[in-house]
């Protein structure tokens, strides 16, 4: 058998390098670990923005992306999927569930060697089985819609009402299957047409879909890309007065909002951010997302309809970048190694 091989960026090429399989040096010994064997890992869109565009924050060095992943477990023989987010246990925000603003924090996909790989070593609190996924390819959006259930928990706290959403992407459409869920009257801006056409199909009546833009919203969602300020003004303007502006997505380094702050302020307008996802008051929006996928749909089957060889990482990163018809909305790394 081959040594297990995995995608690496190091001294800024994108290349297959040995699988770093052992124990990382940023996992505690005492931590308990075990070997994933992956089978589908996620392109998401913060990996995507860093190895497809000339990127202008920091890497580590080597990088060994790939943060959502599904695989077997070598120990159980179990379909899994992994959550990436390696805390401290120990810190005023761990204590409270937050953990995703840890100090400490470490990142499967980041600090920690991700799943772009054959296989991969990771904490066994990490792995979480995938019990009732009818399609165990499914679990690789836990990971989007982890963010999405923590957005809408608790980035708007508020009365229900008429919630826009800014985005045509993965983590705008598990949004939206959220902010439904929870009773909010959702609406769409999805500019792309061939998404467009495609969400019409999959996503519950409930949700209404525009392309041009959102009428007057009590809170918007920006989870849109953000190589530019656009989607954030976009989201300006549709929210009423005193209503609230929740920002899902990473903005690239050094993208700045040339709305007037004094505008925003004058408006009492909360403006929000939503980053990654927590174990908070009682929930744990991990597995909470797991759950939510496993109750099937049509949109998960087209979020994960775009599969390519790990050996193809390059072709699935130049598909995402074309402006064909039919341009994923997710791509999946395969491996059956």
């Amino acid at each position: 058998m081959n040594s297990p091989r995995a995608w690496a960026v190091e001294n800024g090429v994108l290349r297959q390098l040995s699988a770093p399989v052992g124990t990382p040096a940023e996992v505690s010994p005492a931590r308990d670990t075990t070997i994933i064997k992956t089978r589908y890992t996620g392109l998401c869109g913060s990996d995507v923005a860093k190895l497809s565009h000339p990127w202008q924050g920091r890497l580590p060095a080597p990088w060994y992306p790939g943060h959502e992943i599904v695989g077997v477990d070598t120990e159980t023989d179990g379909w899994v999927a992994i959550d990436p987010l390696v805390s401290c246990r120990s810190c005023h925000y761990c204590d409270r569930g937050h953990v995703h603003l840890c100090p400490r924090l470490r990142r499967i996909g980041w600090d920690l060697p991700g799943g772009l790989a054959d296989c991969v070593r990771v904490p066994r609190e990490s792995v979480i089985p995938l019990l009732q996924m009818h399609d165990p390819a499914h679990g690789v959006l836990a990971d989007p819609m982890a963010v999405a259930l923590h957005g809408v928990r608790c980035g708007l706290r508020l009365p229900l009402g008429r919630l826009g959403i800014i985005g045509g992407g993965v983590l705008a459409v598990c949004t939206a299957i959220c902010a439904a869920g929870a009773g909010w009257d959702v609406y769409m801006l999805v500019r792309e047409p061939s998404r467009l056409h495609q969400l019409r199909y999959v996503l519950d009546r409930q949700i209404t879909l525009h392309s041009v833009e959102l009428p007057e919203c009590d809170a918007v969602v920006d989870a849109a890309s953000g190589h530019s300020d656009g989607p954030i003004r976009q989201a300006l303007k549709a929210v009423r007065d005193g209503g609230t502006v929740l920002v899902q997505n990473a903005y690239a380094p050094r993208v700045v909002l040339s709305v007037p702050l004094r505008d925003v302020f004058r408006r009492s307008i909360t403006l929000r951010g939503s980053f990654s996802y927590c174990r908070a008051d009682g929930y744990d929006d991990f597995r909470d997302a797991i759950d939510v996928i496993a109750k099937g749909g049509d949109w998960a089957a087209l979020m994960t309809r775009d599969r390519f060889p790990l050996s193809e990482l390059p072709q699935g990163l130049a598909a995402l970048s074309n402006e064909a018809r039919h341009r994923p909305f997710k791509v999946l790394l395969t491996s059956d190694t």
